[in-house]
Protein backbone atom coordinates (compact mmCIF):
# COMPACT_ATOMS: atom_id res chain seq x y z
CA UNK A 1 0.00 0.00 0.00
CA UNK A 2 2.69 2.11 0.33
CA UNK A 3 4.53 1.84 -2.73
CA UNK A 4 0.73 2.43 -3.97
CA UNK A 5 0.37 5.27 -2.68
CA UNK A 6 3.60 6.82 -3.56
CA UNK A 7 2.87 5.65 -7.39
CA UNK A 8 -0.44 7.16 -7.17
CA UNK A 9 1.35 10.38 -5.46
CA UNK A 10 3.51 10.54 -8.19
CA UNK A 11 0.90 10.40 -10.68
CA UNK A 12 -0.88 13.19 -9.14
CA UNK A 13 1.56 15.50 -9.18
CA UNK A 14 2.50 14.86 -12.98
CA UNK A 15 -1.37 15.37 -13.70
CA UNK A 16 -0.99 18.88 -11.82
CA UNK A 17 2.35 20.00 -13.56
CA UNK A 18 0.86 19.16 -17.08
CA UNK A 19 -2.47 20.75 -16.39
CA UNK A 20 -0.65 23.86 -15.46
CA UNK A 21 -0.72 25.13 -19.67
CA UNK A 22 -3.17 24.66 -22.03
CA UNK A 23 -5.96 26.45 -22.94
CA UNK A 24 -9.50 26.43 -20.82
CA UNK A 25 -11.13 23.33 -21.55
CA UNK A 26 -15.20 22.87 -21.38
CA UNK A 27 -16.79 24.98 -18.54
CA UNK A 28 -13.72 26.33 -17.28
CA UNK A 29 -14.44 29.25 -19.90
CA UNK A 30 -17.18 30.54 -17.34
CA UNK A 31 -15.87 29.32 -13.82
CA UNK A 32 -12.30 31.18 -14.34
CA UNK A 33 -13.56 34.21 -15.74
CA UNK A 34 -15.71 34.73 -12.82
CA UNK A 35 -12.42 33.64 -10.38
CA UNK A 36 -10.64 36.00 -12.54
CA UNK A 37 -12.86 39.37 -11.47
CA UNK A 38 -12.85 38.13 -8.02
CA UNK A 39 -9.01 37.77 -7.93
CA UNK A 40 -8.84 41.66 -9.41
CA UNK A 41 -11.35 42.67 -6.93
CA UNK A 42 -14.14 43.42 -9.76
CA UNK A 43 -17.22 41.85 -7.36
CA UNK A 44 -19.52 40.93 -10.37
CA UNK A 45 -21.07 37.84 -11.24
CA UNK A 46 -21.35 36.42 -14.71
CA UNK A 47 -24.74 35.75 -14.56
CA UNK A 48 -25.28 35.14 -17.94
CA UNK A 49 -23.62 31.91 -18.11
CA UNK A 50 -22.73 30.87 -14.20
CA UNK A 51 -25.96 28.50 -12.99
CA UNK A 52 -24.05 27.87 -9.38
CA UNK A 53 -23.63 30.58 -6.44
CA UNK A 54 -20.35 31.11 -7.04
CA UNK A 55 -19.05 30.55 -3.22
CA UNK A 56 -15.85 27.79 -5.40
CA UNK A 57 -14.90 30.93 -7.23
CA UNK A 58 -14.93 33.22 -4.63
CA UNK A 59 -12.81 30.54 -2.40
CA UNK A 60 -10.49 29.94 -5.31
CA UNK A 61 -9.48 33.89 -5.90
CA UNK A 62 -9.13 34.19 -2.29
CA UNK A 63 -6.45 31.47 -2.16
CA UNK A 64 -4.98 32.71 -5.27
CA UNK A 65 -4.45 36.25 -3.79
CA UNK A 66 -3.02 34.60 -0.67
CA UNK A 67 -0.29 32.95 -2.48
CA UNK A 68 0.43 36.00 -5.06
CA UNK A 69 -1.10 34.26 -7.79
CA UNK A 70 -3.48 35.12 -11.00
CA UNK A 71 -3.05 32.57 -13.74
CA UNK A 72 -5.40 29.54 -15.05
CA UNK A 73 -2.50 27.06 -14.08
CA UNK A 74 -2.40 28.33 -10.91
CA UNK A 75 -6.59 28.06 -10.16
CA UNK A 76 -6.07 24.37 -11.53
CA UNK A 77 -3.54 23.71 -8.93
CA UNK A 78 -5.87 24.78 -6.08
CA UNK A 79 -8.82 23.04 -7.54
CA UNK A 80 -6.11 19.72 -7.36
CA UNK A 81 -5.63 21.07 -3.44
CA UNK A 82 -9.47 20.90 -2.61
CA UNK A 83 -8.91 17.23 -4.78
CA UNK A 84 -6.34 15.87 -1.35
CA UNK A 85 -9.33 17.62 1.25
CA UNK A 86 -12.13 15.08 -0.82
CA UNK A 87 -9.64 12.56 -0.59
CA UNK A 88 -9.16 12.81 3.34
CA UNK A 89 -12.93 12.98 3.65
CA UNK A 90 -13.35 10.22 1.90
CA UNK A 91 -10.66 7.95 3.15
CA UNK A 92 -12.21 9.44 7.08
CA UNK A 93 -15.56 8.27 6.06
CA UNK A 94 -14.12 4.83 4.98
CA UNK A 95 -12.34 4.44 7.60
CA UNK A 96 -14.66 4.69 10.01
CA UNK A 97 -17.66 2.26 8.54
CA UNK A 98 -15.42 -0.22 6.98
CA UNK A 99 -11.82 -0.02 9.05
CA UNK A 100 -8.79 -2.06 7.47
CA UNK A 101 -10.37 -1.33 3.51
CA UNK A 102 -9.96 2.35 3.76
CA UNK A 103 -6.58 2.49 2.01
CA UNK A 104 -7.11 0.49 -0.83
CA UNK A 105 -10.40 1.87 -1.30
CA UNK A 106 -9.30 5.13 -1.00
CA UNK A 107 -6.98 4.40 -4.43
CA UNK A 108 -9.82 3.36 -6.42
CA UNK A 109 -11.20 6.85 -5.18
CA UNK A 110 -8.38 8.76 -6.48
CA UNK A 111 -8.21 7.08 -9.69
CA UNK A 112 -12.12 6.67 -10.34
CA UNK A 113 -12.68 7.74 -13.93
CA UNK A 114 -15.01 10.00 -14.05
CA UNK A 115 -13.19 12.18 -11.07
CA UNK A 116 -9.91 11.80 -11.60
CA UNK A 117 -10.33 14.38 -14.42
CA UNK A 118 -12.04 17.05 -12.07
CA UNK A 119 -8.98 17.17 -9.67
CA UNK A 120 -7.14 19.11 -12.55
CA UNK A 121 -9.75 21.40 -14.08
CA UNK A 122 -11.69 25.01 -12.75
CA UNK A 123 -14.61 23.27 -11.86
CA UNK A 124 -16.87 23.60 -8.68
CA UNK A 125 -17.27 19.43 -8.45
CA UNK A 126 -14.21 19.10 -6.43
CA UNK A 127 -15.56 21.38 -3.45
CA UNK A 128 -18.32 20.45 -3.38
CA UNK A 129 -17.97 16.87 -3.01
CA UNK A 130 -15.15 17.14 -0.56
CA UNK A 131 -17.53 19.39 1.85
CA UNK A 132 -20.15 16.64 1.56
CA UNK A 133 -18.25 13.88 2.55
CA UNK A 134 -16.69 15.95 5.55
CA UNK A 135 -20.43 16.49 6.30
CA UNK A 136 -20.75 12.71 6.22
CA UNK A 137 -17.93 12.16 8.13
CA UNK A 138 -19.37 14.45 10.88
CA UNK A 139 -22.83 13.68 10.80
CA UNK A 140 -21.68 9.50 11.50
CA UNK A 141 -19.82 11.37 14.34
CA UNK A 142 -22.92 13.33 15.98
CA UNK A 143 -21.27 16.81 14.92
CA UNK A 144 -24.52 17.57 13.43
CA UNK A 145 -23.96 21.45 13.75
CA UNK A 146 -20.56 21.14 11.82
CA UNK A 147 -22.45 18.82 9.55
CA UNK A 148 -24.56 21.30 8.85
CA UNK A 149 -22.77 24.16 8.35
CA UNK A 150 -20.13 22.23 5.89
CA UNK A 151 -23.75 21.47 4.10
CA UNK A 152 -24.60 25.18 3.99
CA UNK A 153 -21.19 25.88 2.35
CA UNK A 154 -22.12 23.34 -0.39
CA UNK A 155 -25.05 25.07 -1.33
CA UNK A 156 -22.96 28.61 -1.87
CA UNK A 157 -20.73 26.15 -4.15
CA UNK A 158 -23.60 24.11 -6.35
CA UNK A 159 -26.84 24.74 -4.66
CA UNK A 160 -28.46 21.94 -5.99
CA UNK A 161 -26.62 19.65 -3.65
CA UNK A 162 -28.48 20.40 -1.12
CA UNK A 163 -30.80 17.32 -1.36
CA UNK A 164 -27.42 15.29 0.08
CA UNK A 165 -28.54 17.47 3.77
CA UNK A 166 -31.81 15.74 3.67
CA UNK A 167 -29.80 12.60 3.28
CA UNK A 168 -27.52 12.65 5.66
CA UNK A 169 -30.15 14.31 8.07
CA UNK A 170 -32.29 10.61 7.41
CA UNK A 171 -28.98 8.40 7.80
CA UNK A 172 -28.26 10.49 11.03
CA UNK A 173 -31.69 10.29 12.82
CA UNK A 174 -31.93 6.51 11.73
CA UNK A 175 -30.52 4.91 14.66
CA UNK A 176 -33.03 6.89 17.17
CA UNK A 177 -36.30 6.10 14.83
CA UNK A 178 -35.34 2.45 14.37
CA UNK A 179 -35.17 2.25 18.81
CA UNK A 180 -37.89 4.08 19.82
CA UNK A 181 -40.21 5.31 16.06
CA UNK A 182 -42.91 8.09 16.85
CA UNK A 183 -42.07 8.09 20.52
CA UNK A 184 -38.70 9.01 20.55
CA UNK A 185 -39.44 12.47 17.95
CA UNK A 186 -38.00 14.90 20.43
CA UNK A 187 -34.17 13.23 19.82
CA UNK A 188 -34.95 13.05 16.26
CA UNK A 189 -36.04 16.54 15.90
CA UNK A 190 -33.03 17.56 17.59
CA UNK A 191 -31.06 15.81 15.38
CA UNK A 192 -32.41 16.63 11.77
CA UNK A 193 -33.12 20.52 12.90
CA UNK A 194 -29.23 21.16 11.94
CA UNK A 195 -29.73 20.20 8.53
CA UNK A 196 -32.81 22.48 8.17
CA UNK A 197 -30.28 25.16 8.18
CA UNK A 198 -28.76 24.27 4.18
CA UNK A 199 -32.20 23.73 3.43
CA UNK A 200 -33.32 26.91 4.52
CA UNK A 201 -30.22 28.87 2.78
CA UNK A 202 -31.15 27.04 -0.54
CA UNK A 203 -34.89 28.01 -0.36
CA UNK A 204 -34.18 31.58 0.31
CA UNK A 205 -31.74 31.78 -2.54
CA UNK A 206 -34.62 30.24 -4.83
CA UNK A 207 -36.82 32.60 -3.31
CA UNK A 208 -34.74 35.71 -4.07
CA UNK A 209 -33.47 34.76 -7.32
CA UNK A 210 -36.59 32.86 -8.94
CA UNK A 211 -34.99 29.93 -10.38
CA UNK A 212 -32.61 27.51 -9.28
CA UNK A 213 -30.40 28.04 -11.59
CA UNK A 214 -28.40 31.43 -11.02
CA UNK A 215 -28.11 32.52 -14.17
CA UNK A 216 -31.93 33.01 -15.82
CA UNK A 217 -30.69 32.39 -19.33
CA UNK A 218 -29.26 29.37 -18.44
CA UNK A 219 -32.44 28.36 -16.39
CA UNK A 220 -34.52 27.18 -19.14
CA UNK A 221 -32.19 24.24 -19.52
CA UNK A 222 -31.69 23.48 -16.04
CA UNK A 223 -35.46 23.19 -15.36
CA UNK A 224 -36.66 21.63 -12.07
CA UNK A 225 -37.70 18.02 -13.41
CA UNK A 226 -38.02 14.57 -13.18
CA UNK A 227 -36.59 12.79 -16.19
CA UNK A 228 -34.91 9.15 -16.41
CA UNK A 229 -32.07 9.77 -18.24
CA UNK A 230 -29.73 10.43 -15.32
CA UNK A 231 -30.62 7.64 -12.78
CA UNK A 232 -30.13 5.36 -16.23
CA UNK A 233 -26.67 6.79 -17.57
CA UNK A 234 -25.73 6.39 -13.79
CA UNK A 235 -26.67 2.90 -13.71
CA UNK A 236 -24.80 2.43 -17.01
CA UNK A 237 -21.65 3.82 -15.81
CA UNK A 238 -21.73 2.03 -12.62
CA UNK A 239 -22.13 -1.28 -14.66
CA UNK A 240 -19.10 -1.25 -16.67
CA UNK A 241 -17.00 0.83 -13.49
CA UNK A 242 -18.17 -2.11 -11.44
CA UNK A 243 -18.34 -5.33 -13.27
CA UNK A 244 -16.78 -7.73 -11.43
CA UNK A 245 -18.68 -6.34 -8.18
CA UNK A 246 -21.87 -6.35 -10.36
CA UNK A 247 -22.05 -10.27 -11.16
CA UNK A 248 -21.08 -10.99 -7.67
CA UNK A 249 -24.17 -9.36 -6.49
CA UNK A 250 -25.93 -11.08 -9.27
CA UNK A 251 -24.75 -14.51 -7.37
CA UNK A 252 -26.67 -12.68 -4.36
CA UNK A 253 -29.75 -11.19 -5.88
CA UNK A 254 -30.31 -14.83 -7.61
CA UNK A 255 -30.72 -16.20 -4.17
CA UNK A 256 -33.02 -13.57 -3.20
CA UNK A 257 -35.15 -14.47 -5.90
CA UNK A 258 -35.51 -17.79 -5.06
CA UNK A 259 -36.65 -16.88 -1.50
CA UNK A 260 -39.14 -13.82 -2.85
CA UNK A 261 -39.92 -15.28 -7.00
CA UNK A 262 -41.96 -11.96 -7.77
CA UNK A 263 -38.58 -10.26 -7.65
CA UNK A 264 -37.83 -11.98 -10.95
CA UNK A 265 -40.28 -9.20 -12.71
CA UNK A 266 -37.68 -6.97 -11.49
CA UNK A 267 -35.30 -6.84 -14.36
CA UNK A 268 -38.25 -6.21 -16.96
CA UNK A 269 -39.69 -3.88 -15.62
CA UNK A 270 -36.40 -1.73 -14.97
CA UNK A 271 -35.71 -2.49 -18.98
CA UNK A 272 -38.91 -1.79 -20.02
CA UNK A 273 -38.84 1.59 -17.76
CA UNK A 274 -35.33 2.19 -19.19
CA UNK A 275 -36.07 1.72 -22.79
CA UNK A 276 -39.48 3.78 -23.02
CA UNK A 277 -38.34 6.08 -20.62
CA UNK A 278 -34.67 7.22 -21.36
CA UNK A 279 -33.49 10.11 -23.37
CA UNK A 280 -31.06 12.41 -23.38
CA UNK A 281 -32.87 15.33 -25.46
CA UNK A 282 -31.21 18.56 -23.66
CA UNK A 283 -29.63 20.38 -26.49
CA UNK A 284 -26.18 19.86 -24.21
CA UNK A 285 -26.35 16.03 -25.00
CA UNK A 286 -25.98 17.18 -28.84
CA UNK A 287 -23.45 19.46 -28.90
CA UNK A 288 -20.32 18.39 -30.63
CA UNK A 289 -20.61 14.68 -30.34
CA UNK A 290 -16.76 14.09 -32.12
CA UNK A 291 -15.45 15.84 -28.71
CA UNK A 292 -17.52 14.72 -26.06
CA UNK A 293 -17.29 10.73 -26.41
CA UNK A 294 -20.69 11.20 -23.39
CA UNK A 295 -22.58 13.19 -26.36
CA UNK A 296 -21.74 10.77 -28.94
CA UNK A 297 -22.85 7.70 -26.81
CA UNK A 298 -26.08 9.48 -25.87
CA UNK A 299 -27.48 10.10 -29.78
CA UNK A 300 -26.28 6.70 -30.38
CA UNK A 301 -28.26 5.33 -27.61
CA UNK A 302 -31.27 7.08 -29.82
CA UNK A 303 -30.10 5.90 -33.11
CA UNK A 304 -28.90 2.43 -32.71
CA UNK A 305 -31.56 -0.50 -31.25
CA UNK A 306 -28.81 -2.95 -30.77
CA UNK A 307 -26.91 -0.70 -28.55
CA UNK A 308 -29.66 1.08 -26.68
CA UNK A 309 -30.42 -2.78 -25.93
CA UNK A 310 -27.19 -3.23 -25.03
CA UNK A 311 -26.65 -0.29 -22.59
CA UNK A 312 -30.13 -0.79 -20.86
CA UNK A 313 -28.74 -4.81 -20.13
CA UNK A 314 -25.69 -3.22 -18.21
CA UNK A 315 -28.36 -0.80 -15.98
CA UNK A 316 -30.35 -3.52 -15.44
CA UNK A 317 -27.88 -5.70 -14.26
CA UNK A 318 -25.71 -3.07 -12.57
CA UNK A 319 -29.25 -2.38 -10.73
CA UNK A 320 -29.59 -5.77 -9.34
CA UNK A 321 -26.05 -7.02 -8.78
CA UNK A 322 -24.83 -3.31 -6.85
CA UNK A 323 -28.07 -3.15 -5.05
CA UNK A 324 -27.16 -6.80 -3.32
CA UNK A 325 -24.14 -5.09 -1.55
CA UNK A 326 -24.24 -4.60 1.97
CA UNK A 327 -23.96 -1.04 3.57
CA UNK A 328 -23.52 0.74 6.46
CA UNK A 329 -24.21 2.54 8.59
CA UNK A 330 -27.52 1.40 9.35
CA UNK A 331 -30.24 3.69 6.85
CA UNK A 332 -27.32 3.65 4.26
CA UNK A 333 -29.85 2.45 1.58
CA UNK A 334 -31.91 5.53 1.93
CA UNK A 335 -28.97 6.79 -0.49
CA UNK A 336 -30.98 4.36 -3.18
CA UNK A 337 -34.22 6.82 -3.19
CA UNK A 338 -31.95 9.86 -2.09
CA UNK A 339 -29.95 9.14 -5.29
CA UNK A 340 -32.59 8.39 -7.65
CA UNK A 341 -34.03 11.48 -6.99
CA UNK A 342 -31.45 13.86 -7.16
CA UNK A 343 -30.30 12.48 -10.80
CA UNK A 344 -33.73 12.50 -11.84
CA UNK A 345 -34.04 16.24 -11.31
CA UNK A 346 -31.47 17.12 -13.68
CA UNK A 347 -32.48 17.52 -17.44
CA UNK A 348 -28.56 17.64 -18.49
CA UNK A 349 -27.49 14.40 -18.94
CA UNK A 350 -24.11 14.38 -17.17
CA UNK A 351 -21.54 11.77 -15.91
CA UNK A 352 -20.47 14.41 -13.01
CA UNK A 353 -23.96 14.47 -11.42
CA UNK A 354 -23.09 10.69 -10.43
CA UNK A 355 -20.34 11.69 -8.14
CA UNK A 356 -22.01 12.21 -4.93
CA UNK A 357 -24.28 9.19 -5.49
CA UNK A 358 -21.22 6.80 -6.45
CA UNK A 359 -19.09 8.72 -3.70
CA UNK A 360 -21.19 7.45 -0.68
CA UNK A 361 -21.96 4.04 -1.87
CA UNK A 362 -18.43 3.76 -2.66
CA UNK A 363 -17.29 4.67 1.31
CA UNK A 364 -20.93 2.70 2.34
CA UNK A 365 -20.22 -0.74 0.52
CA UNK A 366 -18.99 -3.69 1.62
CA UNK A 367 -15.72 -4.91 0.07
CA UNK A 368 -15.68 -7.56 -1.90
CA UNK A 369 -12.51 -10.27 -2.00
CA UNK A 370 -8.60 -7.90 -2.75
CA UNK A 371 -8.68 -10.08 -5.69
CA UNK A 372 -11.65 -8.47 -6.93
CA UNK A 373 -10.67 -4.79 -5.66
CA UNK A 374 -7.42 -4.96 -6.95
CA UNK A 375 -9.02 -5.60 -10.69
CA UNK A 376 -11.44 -2.46 -10.16
CA UNK A 377 -8.04 -0.32 -9.52
CA UNK A 378 -6.03 -1.31 -11.92
CA UNK A 379 -9.13 -0.64 -14.69
CA UNK A 380 -10.12 2.34 -13.08
CA UNK A 381 -6.50 3.97 -13.39
CA UNK A 382 -5.82 3.10 -16.53
CA UNK A 383 -9.45 4.65 -17.58
CA UNK A 384 -8.12 7.78 -15.27
CA UNK A 385 -4.81 8.10 -17.22
CA UNK A 386 -6.45 7.72 -20.33
CA UNK A 387 -9.24 10.19 -19.42
CA UNK A 388 -7.02 12.91 -17.69
CA UNK A 389 -4.45 12.50 -20.52
CA UNK A 390 -6.92 13.28 -23.39
CA UNK A 391 -8.74 15.97 -21.79
CA UNK A 392 -5.49 17.88 -20.43
CA UNK A 393 -4.12 17.45 -24.36
CA UNK A 394 -7.53 18.43 -25.66
CA UNK A 395 -8.19 15.51 -27.77
CA UNK A 396 -11.94 15.12 -26.07
CA UNK A 397 -13.40 16.15 -22.99
CA UNK A 398 -15.69 14.10 -21.10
Amino acid sequence: MLALGVALGALYVAAIACSLGGPMRGDEVYHYAQIHWFRRGEFRVLDAYLTTIPGYHALTAALLALGGLDSLGAARAVNALLGLVALAGFHALRRRLWPGSEDLATAQFVALPILAPLFFLVYTDVLALALILWAGVAALAGRHVLAALALACVVLVRQNDVVWAAFLAVVAAWPAWRERGVAGWKSLAATAAPYAVPVALFLAFWAWNGSISLSHGQAALHPLTLRLGNPFFALMLAGALLPLQTLAGLRAFAGHVRVRPWLIAVPPALFALYWWGFAADNPYNTALPDFYPRNALLLALDRDATLRAAAGVVAVLAACGLATTRLRPPGAAWLYPFAALFLAASWLVEQRYALVPLAFWLAFREPRGRAVECVTLALWLSLAVYAVSGIIGGRFFL
